[in-house]
């Protein structure tokens, strides 16, 4: 699915968002190869920030949007006010992190049918 604008590239980020199981995880990145880039970008240019437009859409998504499930690429939570508190939710839904921090991407991370094969 190709969004139109930022816009309607955050409301695609939100439904991937709720349809995160609980006690798994993606990525930034994750979320990001779901989506193709918005008709009015430069293809490359959105390769390069698309990870980077999701936390911004997550930043200030709706309270039904369970935004902790969303971790950066090396397996841990982005270090930012909140951090811990997106840890004690993950923990909460059964979630380990190692000795590092990490979360073990292999066992926890949930991949979507993307949707721009829908």
């Amino acid at each position: 699915m190709r969004p139109k604008d930022r816009s309607s590239f955050n409301q695609l980020v939100f439904e991937i968002c709720r349809s995160i199981p609980s006690g798994r995880v993606i990525t930034y990145g994750g979320i990001a190869a779901c989506i193709e880039h918005p008709t009015n970008m430069d293809p490359f240019a959105y390769d390069r920030i698309k990870a980077r437009w999701v936390g911004y859409a997550l930043k200030d998504c709706p309270d039904d949007v369970p935004w902790h499930r969303v971790i950066n690429a090396r397996g841990q939570i982005s270090a930012r006010p909140g951090c811990e508190f997106q840890r004690t939710l993950l923990e909460d839904e059964g979630i380990a992190f190692g000795k590092s921090g990490r979360i073990n991407l292999k066992h926890y991370n949930w991949n979507p049918m993307p949707l721009k094969s829908r």
